[in-house]
Formats: structure tokens, sequence, C-alpha cells
């Protein structure tokens, strides 16, 4: 586990982590609140293309767990709560990319 400070350094730290040859996945957990800004839009779509990015040079599959949500409860209810764990559905695809990296694409 690897924190950073904010969903929108987590590109940089998962390039790095995976040029390091240490992993077969990448997952990139976070969320990103909604405010009264357009800061909002800028973070979360800087994370997203910042992630696709970072697979594509680390030739690791660096997967998208970033949620964007609307506030808090929001937050919390796709992480875990009612609407679902997108961290576990996260983890899941890392995985099935791992595997077909070993398998399929080495």
């Amino acid at each position: 586990v690897v924190s950073v400070p904010g969903s929108f350094e987590i590109p940089v730290a998962a390039q790095k982590l995976g040029k390091s040859g240490k992993y077969d996945a990448i997952l990139c957990i976070g969320a990103v609140i909604r405010g009264d800004t357009t800061h909002y839009d800028a973070v979360a779509n800087s994370a997203a293309s910042g992630v696709l990015n970072a697979g594509l040079s680390a030739g690791v599959p660096c997967v998208f767990g970033v949620l964007t949500c609307d506030d808090m409860d929001q937050a919390l209810n796709r992480a875990g709560g009612k609407a679902g764990n997108k961290g576990a559905e996260t983890a899941i695809t890392a995985i099935e990319m791992a595997s077909l990296f070993r398998h399929h694409l080495a």
C-alpha cells in the first residue's frame, strides 16, 4: 500500500510503481468529492487520464478505481455501502488484467 496526498498525485506514483518491475498490476484507489468549483472536474479528469498514461508508459495494468462523487455519503455508499464496493471491483479487474498480461500478452 502506497499513500499519496490526493487523487491528482495517484498517476505519478502508479507510473513509478509500474516501472519498478515489482508488481503485476497497480490498483489506483481514491475519491474526488465535488465541491463548489470546477476544481473537481480538473482533478477527476487528470487522475483518469494520468492513470491510463501511467499504465501505457509502465507496461503494467494501472486500474482506475477513483470514485467521483457528489458528496461523502455517495462515496461511502460506493466504497462498500449500499451501492456496492467499487474498490473490490477494481481489485478484480486488476487480477484479470494481470492474468491477461501474464498468460496472453507476455
